[in-house]
């Protein structure tokens, strides 16, 4: 079957990277179909409503919308009727089953789409316009308009130059990455990732579900560590960092969440773990700024990019040495040179991502396999 990822505009490709590492961790076969102004079809093996596509939605934190497909037409300008014949040729029957009530709503997510449209002499200028009329023929069909609590959603959604009638088969909970927003937490250190972010960090690890071991050697507040454990994606996590408020830190923002963690107080180049025991790593090291770290001191801006490199280095050898073959790393940098680093300690770059934080910071995602 079809399905519709309308996805979040903060970031250009990292909401899509997210779906497709989902789809592969949970083993759903699939195939991309098109990916244009914030939507991605793709064609999945999986029904909505079971277990697997619900493991899927829970998992998903850069994705507002999943529609699945129920037809798709190219309409011509100035007319309504090619969109129309959409809802008169659907099976209603059959996406209603044994619910009464139904709503209609429009998406439109190419800017420049023109609502245009007419049809004969009745000129529909508006989305509510258009809704009115497709919900006219469903309701003719024997059903029940509810705007406030449907049992289905029927979406007409517009984007590159193609409409998509859709029922709605999940719709994200905006409020739950609000609610866990760092400030929020028992332990705070301005700078951190947020969560949303930090839950698509660990998707892009694709960690399967209910086990393995996920390692963050750079923990900081645990906030990486917390999308984990909410998402159940991984049996056993790790933290290590170097400083001891840290790591009690974390532990007491976990705590918050009724989590879990092993967390350790040791260096990310010397971890004290098995080669070859860990399955996943997903972290976001320090980027050599005026910070404190173990011993080290307080960093000038001139070796600040020194520091950088040189713990990068370290951590990569280490990264490799306990992650098992074809495991993945998901690291975050304030520096493209994170790509090279990263072949020269035997990585191969599966993905990268590039977002911007505020006028003066940039961060580059790596997605990185073990060979």
């Amino acid at each position: 079957m079809q399905l519709a990822f309308e996805l979040s505009g903060e970031h250009e490709t990292l909401p899509k990277s997210e779906v497709l590492a989902c789809l592969r961790a949970l083993n759903i076969p699939y195939t991309e179909k098109t990916f244009s102004d914030g939507i991605l079809v793709v064609d999945a093996q999986l029904s909505p409503g079971g277990k697997t596509f619900n493991v899927l939605s829970r998992r998903l934190g850069m994705t507002h919308y999943i529609y699945e497909i129920r037809g798709e037409s190219k309409p011509k300008p100035e007319k309504a009727e090619d969109i129309l014949a959409l809802i008169k040729n659907a099976d209603i029957h059959g996406i209603m089953k044994q619910e009464r009530t139904f709503a209609v709503r429009v998406r439109v997510k190419q800017k420049d789409t023109p609502l245009f449209l007419s049809e004969g002499k009745r000129p529909l200028s508006s989305k509510r316009d258009l809704e009115r009329k497709a919900g006219e023929i469903i309701k003719r069909k024997g059903y029940e308009v509810d705007l406030t609590n449907p049992a289905k959603t029927f979406v007409l959604l517009f984007a590159k130059n193609t409409c998509f009638l859709c029922s709605l088969v999940h719709s994200t909970d905006k409020k739950q990455f609000g609610g866990r927003r760092p400030h929020l937490r028992p332990f705070f250190l301005p700078g951190v990732i947020t969560p949303k972010i930090a839950r698509a960090l660990v998707n892009l690890s694709e960690i399967k579900e209910g086990g393995g071991v996920l390692l963050d050697p750079f923990c900081g507040t645990g906030g990486i560590l917390i999308e984990a454990g909410l998402i159940g994606g991984a049996t056993t996590l790790v933290g290590i960092d170097v400083q001891k408020k840290m790591a009690r830190g974390a532990e007491a923002n976990l705590r918050f969440y009724g989590l879990y963690a092993n967390l350790v107080v040791g260096d990310a180049s010397k971890m004290a773990l098995r080669d070859d025991s860990v399955d996943a790593i997903v972290t976001d090291p320090p980027y050599g700024r005026s910070s404190l770290v173990s011993g080290v001191g307080y960093f000038t801006a001139e070796s600040r990019s020194l520091f950088r490199e040189s713990l990068y280095r370290n951590a990569l050898a280490e990264f490799h040495r306990v992650l098992k073959k074809r495991g993945k790393v998901v690291v975050i940098s304030n520096s493209d040179s994170i790509y090279s680093l990263s072949r020269e300690y035997g990585f191969r770059i599966l993905n990268r991502c590039k977002y911007r934080v505020h006028k003066s910071l940039s961060r580059y995602v790596a997605v990185l396999e073990k060979q």
